[in-house]
Parts: structure tokens; sequence; C-alpha cells
């Protein structure tokens, strides 16, 4: 298998434990605000021949931390909002969270979620349909989900939830907006003991800079190659992938505007551990393929690639 040297650029951290209230601290009397939007993006997949039909994320809290800057609640539920991100698959129309947050520097997006309805849906590969499974995520330390300094004390024993780095300077009175694509494909893996881990590998880009590729990999029959990772490279970097479905077609989201090389992964190793072989490429073609010539993608545009032949 050919080793997996890439890094996606934006990289989360994570930590969990259970489900549970949250808190933030507010803003002082007086302060000044700035508007923060964040869209949350996925794409479908496959995990190790199962058809995932939904992947539930049970969403408590949305809020940013960091930079000195106490953390700050973009949007907040009395009950956990469950939603299936698959359902979300365009920067045009993301799962969108709004809110007001006190002007100042933040280094992270974070989700607080709640484990009880955090779940993931499947088809199995004899055609039986799996609902509502548990989908785990790692154990955190005994002081919960975030962190335990001046600046972020953290959401307490009992939370769970992703996190992912940006740098954000605030502006009094005006308006952040990012998109987040949750990227399922490389975030989730079955384990040896046939249970679903959250491994999540966040990406965020500015939506003001984001855009899109979306294109199709065939073989040289034109038959669809599926479970393909189609990776968005600059300077031998990914940047990020996306996972090719039942018709051979993906999405690449949350893309900085740029000038893009493609490659193919016909095997490959996702960043949370799960050995993925596509099927349908031609055996002549091998493990990987480079796709000749660029792909320039445009802010608040999707771009496609057209096909591939695998």
């Amino acid at each position: 298998m050919k080793p997996r040297h890439a890094i996606f650029l934006a990289v989360l951290a994570l930590t969990a434990c259970g489900g549970g209230s949250s808190s933030s601290v507010p803003a002082l009397p007086g302060s000044v605000s700035s508007t923060m939007t964040i869209g949350l993006v996925d794409g479908q997949l496959q995990i190790s021949g199962d058809t995932i039909t939904a992947v539930n994320l049970g969403i408590d809290k949305v809020e940013v931390v960091g930079g000195g800057s106490a953390a700050a609640v973009v949007a907040s539920y009395t009950t956990p909002d469950v939603v299936n991100i698959l359902n979300y698959t365009s920067t045009s129309s993301p799962l969108q969270f709004t809110g007001t947050i006190p002007a100042g520097n933040y280094s992270q997006i974070r989700f607080v979620l709640d484990s009880a309805t955090t779940t993931i849906s499947y088809i199995d590969a004899n055609g039986v349909q799996h609902t509502d499974v548990p989908l785990a995520v790692p154990s955190a330390t005994g002081v919960g989900f975030g962190g335990n300094s001046s600046a972020d004390s953290g959401d307490g024993v009992g939370t769970a939830g992703v996190k992912v780095n940006v740098s954000v300077n605030a502006q009094s009175g005006g308006s952040e907006a990012f998109v987040v694509d949750f990227n399922a494909g490389q975030s989730i893996v079955l384990t040896g003991n046939g249970t679903f881990m959250m491994k999540p590998v966040l990406v965020a880009t500015a939506q003001s800079a984001a855009g899109a590729i979306t294109g199709t990999v065939k073989d040289q029959a034109g038959q669809p190659v599926v479970n393909a990772e189609v990776e968005a490279m600059q300077g031998g970097t990914v940047v990020n992938a996306g996972v090719t479905d039942q018709n051979g077609n993906f999405t690449i989201n949350a893309l900085p505007a740029g000038t893009y090389a493609l490659s193919v992964q016909n095997q490959y190793t996702t960043q949370a551990g799960a050995q993925v072989t596509a099927s349908g490429y031609d055996a002549s073609v091998g493990l990987t393929l480079s796709v000749s010539g660029n792909v320039t993608v445009t802010a608040g545009q999707t771009t496609a690639a057209g096909t591939i032949v695998d």
C-alpha cells in the first residue's frame, strides 16, 4: 500500500467523553461584538463495504475559543440538535450556525457533541439496514472537552466534541464566516471489534476564499470507480480530499482559492487509520493516478474537473 505522507493543512484537536450540558464565559458588559457564521459540510462515503446512509451529530453547542479570548458561543441547544451531516454536501447550502461573539482573536472552532445521539446508520454488504449505531469518540481527560486555562475553562467532565484550528480576528461591528468540511471519509473508522470510531480530520477555510472541485472517476470502459480518494494538492501537500460515491462522483470542499493538482488514490489509509481499496479501477493504472493538468478554484464557486479515467 502506498504510504500516506501528505498532510491536511487544517488539523483538528480531539477529546471526548460522554454528552452533557455546556457553558461559556459571557461577553463583558459594554463590550463590542462581531457576527460569526460557520457552515458545516460533508460528502458521501463507504466504510469496509458498508454504505453509510447517515452520520448523525448530536450538537449541544458551537463555539470559538483561543488566542487569549474567552470561549464564545455561536449557537447552543437545550436538547441536542441531531443532524445527518451527509445531507449537507455543498458549500452553497451548508449546515449553518450564526451568532454574535465578542470582538477579539480566536484560534479554534469547536463543536460540542452529545455522545448518546451521535450515531451512524449504514447498509451492510448483505443489504441489511442498520440504524442509529453508536459512533464512539475517544475518551477525554478528566477536565472534559476543551482546555483548562485562563482563556478556556473547557466544557466540563461528560462532554465530547471536535475542534479545528482557524485564525480569526473578529472586529467590532464586522462579520466572519468559515466553511468547515467534516471529512467523514477520513474521520470515521470501523474498528476490529466491529464498532465505529470517530477520529475527525476537519478542514476549515474562510468563506470569502472558499471554493470546491467536483468531478467523476471512471474506468476505461466508462464504469464508475467507487471509494477512490481524490486529493487536491499544492506543492505536493494535500489540502483536502473527497471520496467517490456509487456513481464515481466526488466533491472536494473548503478549498482556498488557488490552483490544484489532482491525484486519485485507489488504495489508501485514511487519517482515522482505515485501509481502503477502491473498486472498479483498471489494474493497469495502478494504485495512484496523477491527473495531468491543474484545476483552478475560484472563491464562492464550484469548479468542474470533468471525468477522470482511472
